[in-house]
């Protein structure tokens, strides 16, 4: 190694280092790098049209999640380049579907949460749109987790992710092509369509992914059921096509991986949790860079390699308020679960996670990024949109694995919602074990 490139990585860790509320262990959890982003009530912003640069990102630094700050400071092996730019946007409104905003002025007022025998809380008196329009006092935390739980997401909407793949640090790639279906057939918010829909039993929401390249991964299907019940943890189904059937995995299986992504079950929809099983602490509503799509999103060659970050032609940032949480399991149900804490941002307007952090049950980084939502036109309405659509929406969503110097990068497009998803309009086929067997017909 040259003695420019040991000076390089020095001043870098120096860099790392002298980050305030950054602990000098470099990837321990530390409050204190959350206390200073940024409150959403300061007159702190960042102008429209500002280029944040290698040379002066540090100027920005509390309007960034933690593990962007240490891709931008060279803390980790995947690290932003001397050429990097973000460039911010005006912030724009991303107003929820009206027909949510009206089931949440309706019903909001009987939803009430208890506590339950695990050290958790259970909702009571819920029917559909945001449960806590105005989380507030001690439970505030808690609220806003069971606001994103049941933020927005449409009866059916299916997207195609084309330009998937899981990497090492040696530039390895394992390439993919996903098909997603989700269905949400509880507590709906979508014109034409009742509350709940008859004849699903007590699903709440289903989420199916169809590996359909390679061809040595083809029709490998993985679904999962979530109950109305919160609590319950979801099932899980495998469709080998060796075997031609589909297998029932452990419920425990919460950490298992995601069609050999760095995804857990847990991280689809970017926050797959039971609100009752964990424990949340509201820690302020700052001012976050949020990202949103340029139409080049889908070329792979605006992304900054290796890590992949989004530049200019993929990605403008937004400075929005967004609730920063720490998450985690319930103390009785701790022991054995992968992440010690989950450090999730979620956008106060949408109630949708933007960013995560995620730490291990030593409280070490291990994994980052964001979840970048294009906003999709809801057919049947006049003019209404869905911001994030429940995790498969278009968009693109990348997990940096820093400790074991891993990424999984996703970009999703052609997304179909409810009266345009065709074919994928098909509840018993698309959401259900028994529909399983039908992939490769």
């Amino acid at each position: 190694m040259n003695l420019k490139k040991i000076i390089s990585i020095a001043a870098a860790a120096v860099l790392w280092l002298s980050l305030p509320g950054i602990s000098a262990a470099q990837l321990k959890w530390s409050e204190q790098g959350y206390d200073r982003l940024v409150p959403a009530d300061s007159h702190r912003t960042i102008a429209p049209g500002t280029r944040i640069t290698a040379q002066n990102w540090q100027q920005y630094k509390d309007f960034m999640p933690v593990g962007l700050q240490g891709l931008w400071a060279g803390a980790f092996y995947w690290h932003l380049p001397q050429n990097a730019v973000m460039v911010v946007g005006p912030t724009t409104p991303t107003p929820l579907p009206r027909q949510y905003q009206e089931d949440t002025e309706k019903y909001a007022s009987q939803v009430s949460l208890t506590k339950n025998s695990d050290g958790g809380y259970d909702i009571k008196g819920y029917v559909a749109g945001a449960p806590f329009p105005k989380p507030s006092g001690p439970l505030a935390g808690v609220e806003i987790m069971y606001n994103e739980y049941y933020a927005y997401i449409p009866y059916v909407i299916t997207t195609y992710a084309k330009l998937g793949f899981t990497m090492d640090k040696f530039g390895n790639k394992y390439v993919n092509e996903v098909r997603e279906v989700n269905f949400k057939v509880k507590h709906l918010s979508d014109p034409g369509k009742p509350i709940d829909i008859s004849g699903t039993g007590d699903v709440f929401l289903t989420q199916n992914n169809v590996i359909m390249e390679p061809e040595q991964s083809k029709y490998v299907n993985s679904l999962q059921i979530f109950h109305d019940n919160p609590g319950d943890l979801p099932e899980s189904y495998v469709f080998l096509p060796s075997l031609r059937r589909s297998l029932r995995l452990t419920t425990a299986a919460r950490c298992s991986p995601l069609v050999g992504s760095d995804y857990t079950q847990d991280d689809e929809r970017s926050m797959n949790l039971q609100p009752p099983i964990f424990q949340s602490r509201f820690l302020g509503y700052k001012n976050i860079l949020v990202g949103y799509p340029e139409p080049g999103y889908t070329n792979k060659n605006n992304y900054y390699k290796p890590l992949y970050f989004p530049g200019p032609r993929a990605v403008t940032w937004q400075v929005r308020p967004v609730a920063v949480l720490d998450i985690r399991r319930v103390p009785s149900m701790a022991g054995g679960y992968c992440y010690g804490s989950r450090m999730a941002y979620i956008d106060r307007e949408t109630w949708q996670p933007i960013w995560m952090d995620l730490y291990d049950a030593g409280l070490l980084l291990w994994k980052t990024g964001p979840s970048i939502y294009r906003p999709m036109p809801l057919p049947g309405t006049n003019g209404d949109v869905a911001t994030g659509a429940g995790g498969p929406g278009d968009g693109d969503y990348i997990f940096w694995d820093v400790q074991n110097n891993h990424l999984t990068f996703d970009i999703q497009s052609g997304g179909q919602i409810n009266g345009n998803a065709g074919a994928y309009d098909d509840y018993n086929r698309w959401g259900t074990p028994g529909g399983m067997d039908q992939v490769m017909q």
